[in-house]
């Protein structure tokens, strides 16, 4: 059998404790190939998609020499956690190609959106030359790792193994999906086109605020200074805008502490709190992002992991916005429902959904205007709009999520129950013994290091059985 190898690129910032790496390494022990596991968050990339800094270059020397690929992450706000972005934006600026081999991915969540997040992964995956095996989605813990139909997950994992062996062994390489995309719409660099603001200005006879958040430099980024500058011109109250590219909000390193201690503040000590406050102090929020890597720049979608609290907990309320999507030409219609989404996730009403270049410049010019009258109107009137299925769908997961862990999830469990946003009482019982017990920090590591024990003995007991009629791989785990 020739030599082959299986390069699991792990872009969790929980790094070992992250529970993608835990389903990784499970799926890796039914592998015939040898394998290794390359910490992408370590390498701590930079966020310049066209420096080749020599931690990019060894991960690249990794995935020339690999025969397959397995993208391994949790979910982060509906994509790739943005750490492992930096990655991908450095490989599509830079012009990397890996045609010829093999692509699949482990992502660990709460099974919301999964399909949309590992469709972007494969779309990802095609544009880099890569065949798409398939994937494995998980319900991921941040103290067990894979939880909840473990069975379902652990025979998952088996069965993408066998995919993965037999591609390596045959010289398989899966047909595209996707058809190919010009490599200029996914890179960050490419932005859109200005365009003329010249009608009257709208008098400033408004009381209320809008913030415009946008990752670029104003400067750089001729769509993004024309939008801002239509926003500024045409609406009837200030404006205030943030570049985020030159505030200090570093990615979110998924330690969970927001959640935990129960105030919902995140302990990195750089300018998120107090952007994030300025959000909560606004009465109107917009977001303009340049697409990057089939979503959105990575300034922006870093501020955006920042936001686990709200996406949990939609605190923006009784707000308005919209988005606009530039530089990505037929990828724009994905980062503006993105964005969209997001933004009516963190509780903001999203009044429309506008991409640059599905229009030509004067039609997209006055949607601009009119988008921003509207906004105005909405912030005076106080519209009425019902969420979709798809928020509240969202909504009700991480409510029931909320309900039966409380015990951990102290803020999550807070605000639903402050909110009364619970249908029937919060289930009693067991979970009102452990939410009880948990008070005591000594008592919960205690309870956590037990429970970790039973479970690590439950998958034992379980891969004991599958092997009294199954086997494991011959593959064995390269040390990096």
């Amino acid at each position: 059998m020739a030599m082959k190898k299986v390069l699991f690129l792990c872009g969790s910032p929980r790094r070992k404790q992250s529970a993608s790496l835990c389903t990784a390494k499970y799926l890796a022990r039914f592998l015939d190939f040898d394998y290794e596991f390359l910490d992408v968050a370590k390498a701590k990339l930079s966020t310049d998609p066209g420096e080749a800094e020599p931690a990019f270059l060894k991960i690249v020397e990794k995935m020339q020499t690999a025969d397959a690929v397995v993208w391994t992450f949790g979910a982060w706000l509906l994509f790739v956690s943005v750490q492992m972005q930096y990655l991908l934006d450095k490989l599509f600026e830079q012009g990397y190609d890996f045609s010829g081999k093999v692509a699949a991915a482990v992502m660990t969540s709460v099974r919301v959106h999964d399909d949309f997040i590992l469709d972007r992964v494969r779309f990802v995956s095609e544009q880099l030359g890569f065949g798409y095996a398939g994937d494995v989605s998980a319900v991921g813990n941040p103290f067990f790792g894979y939880v909840e139909d473990e069975e379902m997950t652990e025979d998952s994992c088996r069965i993408l193994a066998g995919q993965l062996n037999r591609a390596l062994t045959d010289g398989y390489v899966p047909a595209r999906y996707y058809p190919p995309v010009e490599r200029r719409f996914l890179s960050s660099t490419h932005r859109g086109p200005g365009f003329a603001v010249d009608d009257q200005p709208a008098s400033k006879t408004g009381d209320k605020t809008i913030l415009v958040l946008t990752g670029n430099r104003v400067s750089e980024d001729a769509a993004n200074a024309s939008i801002i500058e239509s926003i500024q011109r045409y609406s009837r109250n200030s404006v205030e805008v943030i570049e985020l590219q030159d505030r200090h909000v570093g990615p979110c390193v998924g330690c969970y502490l927001c959640d935990f201690n129960g105030d919902g503040v995140c302990v990195l000590k750089d300018e998120y709190e107090a952007i994030k406050q300025r959000l909560h102090q606004a009465d109107g929020i917009v977001y303009v992002g340049t697409c990057a890597s089939g979503m959105v720049d990575c300034h922006l979608k870093a501020f955006l992991d920042r936001g686990w609290g709200i996406a949990h907990r939609p605190t923006l309320k009784g707000k308005y916005g919209f988005v606009i999507a530039t530089g990505g030409g037929p990828l724009e219609a994905e980062a503006g429902w993105y964005l969209q989404f997001v933004l009516n996730k963190f509780g903001t009403r999203c009044i429309a959904a506008l991409t640059q270049s599905a229009a030509d410049g004067p039609a997209f010019a006055a949607s601009v205007r009119r988008t921003v009258e509207d906004l105005d109107r909405a912030l005076d009137e106080k519209w009425q709009i019902a969420d979709r299925f798809g928020i509240r769908g969202t909504n009700w997961t991480f409510r029931d999520l909320a309900a039966t862990s409380g015990a951990s999830l102290r803020a999550d469990y807070g605000f639903y129950k402050e909110h009364r946003m619970f249908d029937a009482p919060s289930p009693g019982g067991l979970n009102a013994l452990m939410r009880l017990l948990f008070k005591s920090r000594k008592l919960e590591r205690r309870l956590v290091v037990v429970n970790r024990e039973r479970v690590a003995r439950a998958r034992e007991q379980r891969l004991a059985a599958h092997l009294q009629h199954g086997r494991l791989g011959q593959g064995k785990e390269i040390p990096s």
